[in-house]
């Protein structure tokens, strides 16, 4: 049986919001529609969702190539 643990702080309404769950933490910044998220460990995704269920999910990272 796991144990999971959720929390969803709003720090300005409808516009940001601190995710607090147990494997981190995340940020939110934008509407429900379109948003940007950072987590904990320094990942970042930007989302769209449109009416009828379609849905756009894209990470923002850069990796860097050391040579």
């Amino acid at each position: 049986m796991s144990i999971y643990y959720h929390k969803r702080i709003t720090i300005i309404p409808k516009l940001l919001h601190l995710n607090i769950g147990t494997h981190g933490w995340s940020m939110s910044l934008g509407t429900r529609r379109a948003h940007v998220t950072r987590d904990s460990s320094g990942r970042q995704s930007a989302s769209v969702r449109l009416p009828g269920g379609v849905s756009w999910r894209r990470s923002l990272n850069r990796r860097s190539r050391r040579r």
